[in-house]
């Protein structure tokens, strides 16, 4: 009997939403996995309900891991690195080095379900750094869990 190679074909789309306490940053990922190439991109936005309102929004992107954790099962492993959004002029040539604000590892399940991020975020080019570690959950596409009530 032969083994049969696994092949990787496809590219989908995985939105995901972590929020903790009332208050607590809440982090909305609307991310594009490419498995041929084990790829993920996409974008991260970090809202909080603070006067003056905290919104930190980067284009992400990352490796996609498959790796077998303590305990049973495996685990999904996501490594995001973050930039700011930026509308550059068109033919404006090359712009300046911006630095991250954004950084995260997400452990999700291997049905991409629920799991566990620890991300950090920073507003301004030189800000100070601020780690949230929150549950997270898939989200259906256009559906926003926090109506459930409405």
């Amino acid at each position: 009997m032969a083994i049969e190679s696994v092949q990787k074909v496809g590219l989908f789309y995985l939105p995901l939403r972590s929020e903790g306490a009332p208050g607590a940053p809440i982090n909305t990922l609307n991310l594009t996995v490419y498995t041929p190439k084990s790829l993920v991109t996409g974008h991260s936005e970090v809202t909080q309900a603070v006067n003056p309102p905290l919104s930190v929004s980067s284009h992400v992107s990352g490796p996609l891991i498959y790796e077998t954790v303590m305990g049973p099962g495996s685990k999904i492993r996501i490594d995001l690195k973050g930039w700011p959004e930026i509308v550059w002029p068109p033919e404006a040539g090359i712009g300046p080095v911006i630095p991250e604000n954004y950084s995260a590892i997400l452990l999700l399940e291997p049905d991409f379900s629920g799991g566990e991020i620890i991300y950090q975020y920073r507003t301004g080019l030189t800000g100070e750094w601020h780690q949230v570690r929150q549950p997270i959950s898939k989200t259906v596409a256009g559906h926003d869990p926090l109506s459930k009530a409405a």
